[in-house]
């Protein structure tokens, strides 16, 4: 018969010294964690939306259902962390896709001060997304063009010697001269010819910003302080409609608004007006994002002075009958692009500004690219001057530089005042179909970010065609011969560019002679940069109760960054 064996237990005084070395270790290697490798930082500011979120007002449009956000800035302009949990907005807001004014802005009264209408609501103000930071990220490679990096500010020195965040897209590196020209960032070769700069696939699905999405079609609610909602996607005139029973037909309401369908033998063309419905965001440069008065302005829409062209066109494709083809085009400027899709293979023509036309990619058969001929999600976008068409996720055509490239000296003298665009007004946005039986369905529009800079404030604004910046190497002889640059040079810009206090505006020169640091203005020098932003861990998320905070995040929009 065995015995058990029994050890005796420790003494109390062993428990708690062991409970307190394991509480230490865990502190140490949580400041070592966060010193090292993660730390977590909270986006204050709307400067990157919509990639990312600062403190923000959240809306959902009675009318059609979509959801979108606003900026929200702190009464308290020295203090980005100090948001109230409600708050009256500061302008009018006005639904995105479809126009229906959702929220009166407050008005001024005989003596200018703001005066709120009538049976105005305080509305719920969330915080920032809070995201992660890996810290170690570029200690064996430099940071690549197209990263949001977390940094110290050279921004006021004066105000925040250096110890503010920000978070900003890197855009520019050392050894390069850079300028943004019509909303597109360009860098010198060592031929010194101007490069236009495209983004990778992941970065501009981040960028793209909605134009309208038929999906969220208005249930038809009445539109006191406006005309009423008419669909962009129009049937051109002198074209087959769906009367006979040929041609487009788009629904009459929100039950059959959502599908397009095409029966006909002859053919008919939708075109997309812009200009339908006001207040919603179009193809200019405004962001319904800054709704609040932006750091600049240009009046109560700001960037609807420019033209942005930059767009994709996506939606689902089913034919069901017939051998016609469906045509899809885009303009930018002077040329127009044309995705011809036909039963079987695809082709790219191009109208060049002579009015001639060729075909640059294709014809390519369907089958040959592994895809089948219905149904097909079909993605035709023009961006950064590369026109692509994307099938059920695959680049199936695309241009080259040789057949497609901006041409500089145009848009020089266009941005010095000396010429007029050859193409006034938004672009051309048009879908045709032929001899067959279609639908189309989640039909949507996107326009790519559009970085700005001014004619008016050329001398003063970094990264201009009058004021490109040149960023340097660390060890690179100083240009005024007084030796050599103290640290590598980079560039930084915010996605929301009408109301990014980046880069381009900073006017203080680095000078920390204890550290060895001096450098000019609009430079960030590499010992500042603090990591690269992966992740948003607690998007701004629900509050269960009224007048709470959102203290449960929205796990579905917890999301990589790119």
């Amino acid at each position: 018969m065995s015995e058990a064996v029994q050890t005796a237990a420790p003494p109390i005084s062993t428990n708690v010294k062991e409970t307190i070395e394991s509480i230490l270790v865990a502190f140490i290697l949580a400041f070592i964690f966060r010193a090292f490798v993660v730390e977590a930082f909270v986006i204050p500011t709307g400067s990157m939306a919509t990639t990312l979120l600062g403190a923000h007002m959240h809306f959902r449009c009675p009318d059609c259902g979509y959801e979108f956000d606003v900026n929200f800035s702190s009464p308290d302009a020295s203090e980005d962390m100090v948001f109230p949990s409600e708050s009256y907005v500061s302008n009018d807001v006005y639904c995105p896709n479809c126009g229906y004014h959702i929220a009166a802005g407050p008005r001024r009264g005989p003596n200018g001060r703001p005066v709120l209408p009538f049976g105005a609501q305080p509305q719920p103000v969330h915080y920032g997304d809070r995201i992660l930071v890996l810290k170690y990220a570029y200690l064996l490679h430099p940071p690549p063009r197209w990263d949001v990096v977390v940094f110290k500010s050279p921004s006021e020195p004066g105000k925040t010697h250096y110890t503010q965040n920000f978070i900003k897209r890197l855009v520019g590196r050392p050894g390069e001269t850079l300028m943004v020209l019509d909303g597109d960032l360009y860098v010198r070769d060592a031929q010194d010819n101007w490069q236009i700069q495209r983004k990778p696939q992941p970065v501009q699905d981040a960028l793209w910003r909605i134009v309208y999405d038929n999906d969220y079609y208005p249930q038809g609610l009445d539109r006191l302080d406006a005309r009423p909602w008419s669909q962009p996607w129009q049937v051109a005139e002198g074209k087959a409609s769906a009367q006979d029973g040929q041609g487009w037909d788009l629904g009459h309401a929100a039950a059959d608004g959502r599908m397009f369908r095409f029966t006909g033998q002859g053919s008919a063309t939708l075109l997309y007006d812009a200009r339908a419905n006001s207040n919603t965001q179009g193809t200019d440069g405004y962001l319904v994002y800054d709704t609040q008065p932006p750091m600049y302005g240009f009046g109560a829409r700001p960037g609807s002075e420019d033209t942005v062209s930059d767009l994709k066109l996506a939606f689902w494709y089913q034919r069901t009958a017939g051998s016609g083809a469906l045509k899809v085009s885009l303009s930018k400027r002077d040329h127009t692009f044309t995705a011809e899709i036909g039963p079987d293979a695809v082709t790219l023509w191009h109208t060049h500004p002579d009015g001639s036309t060729s075909a640059d990619a294709g014809p390519i058969k369907l089958a040959d690219a592994g895809l089948g001929q219905s149904p097909l999600w079909v993605e035709f976008s023009n961006v950064d001057y590369r026109v692509t068409l994307r099938l059920n996720g695959m680049d199936v055509l695309h241009t080259t530089d040789e057949q497609y490239s901006p041409n500089l000296d145009e848009l020089m003298s266009e941005f010095h005042g000396l010429s007029a665009p050859p193409h006034a007004g938004p672009p051309l946005i048009q879908i045709s179909a032929a001899d067959q039986t279609c639908e189309l369905s989640h039909v949507s529009l996107w326009r790519d970010v559009y970085y700005t800079n001014s004619t008016r404030n050329s001398s003063i604004i970094w990264a201009t065609p009058d004021r490109p910046v040149h960023l340097h190497h660390q060890g690179d002889a100083r240009e005024d011969g007084s030796g050599v640059y103290d640290d590598d040079e980079y560039f930084m810009m915010g996605d929301n560019s009408l109301d990014s206090l980046d880069a381009r505006f900073w006017s203080d020169p680095i000078d920390l002679p204890m550290e060895g640091l001096r450098m000019d203005s609009g430079r960030v020098p590499g010992r500042f940069i603090l990591g690269k932003a992966f992740f948003v861990y607690w998007p701004s998320g629900f509050r269960p109760l009224a007048g709470w905070p959102p203290i449960i995040p929205d796990f579905g929009d917890m999301r990589f960054i790119h």
